[in-house]
């Protein structure tokens, strides 16, 4: 496929696609008394998009790799990337429970964003939608600029697929 047709997929496709099917829900769920869920569904958000940053190098760099080096490419070091990791990649998706302790996630408390309390630093849902959104969009902006990374996100898209978009 020529590299202006993957562009033209991308943009009028794929990206409305995973802004309507990935975020309006999560912004549902974080303004609600959902934000639990909201976090959860965040911290997957970013897994998903690791995924297609590398498309399938993924497999050789490991899913920590990937997922660190996303946080630590998109989010502007407002973050320890390895911290969210663990907390809330493997803690929060995996046991329903923050790991090891660097983080506490707090609810319409946006004063409180990324001060610490007890040793933890407290994420707020509104202000972490925030910070995932603008990481998504510099990351889709590139895509749009840089041949290879709409390469890697078609790649992926085309050897795991995404929930359901227009194929290319």
């Amino acid at each position: 496929m020529l590299y202006d047709e993957k562009l033209i997929w991308f943009k009028s496709c794929f990206r409305p696609h995973f802004d309507e099917m990935i975020f309006e829900p999560i912004d549902r769920l974080v303004h609600s008394q959902d934000a639990l869920i909201g976090f959860i569904m965040m911290a997957c958000v970013i897994d998903y998009l690791a995924g297609f940053w590398c498309g399938e190098s993924r497999e050789k760099m490991g899913v920590k790799s990937s997922y660190i080096g996303f946080i630590r490419e998109y989010f502007n070091d407002k973050y320890n990337a390895e911290d969210l990791y663990y907390s809330l990649r493997n803690g929060l998706i995996h046991m329903f429970t923050i790991q090891n302790g660097k983080y506490a996630l707090t609810h319409k408390n946006p004063e409180l964003h990324l001060t610490t309390l007890n040793g933890q630093t407290l994420l707020n849902a509104g202000d972490f939608l925030e910070d995932l959104k603008g990481a998504k969009n510099g990351y889709f902006d590139e895509v749009q600029n840089q041949s290879d990374l709409l390469d890697k996100l078609v790649e992926r898209f085309s050897n795991k697929g995404f929930l359901y978009v227009e194929p290319l």
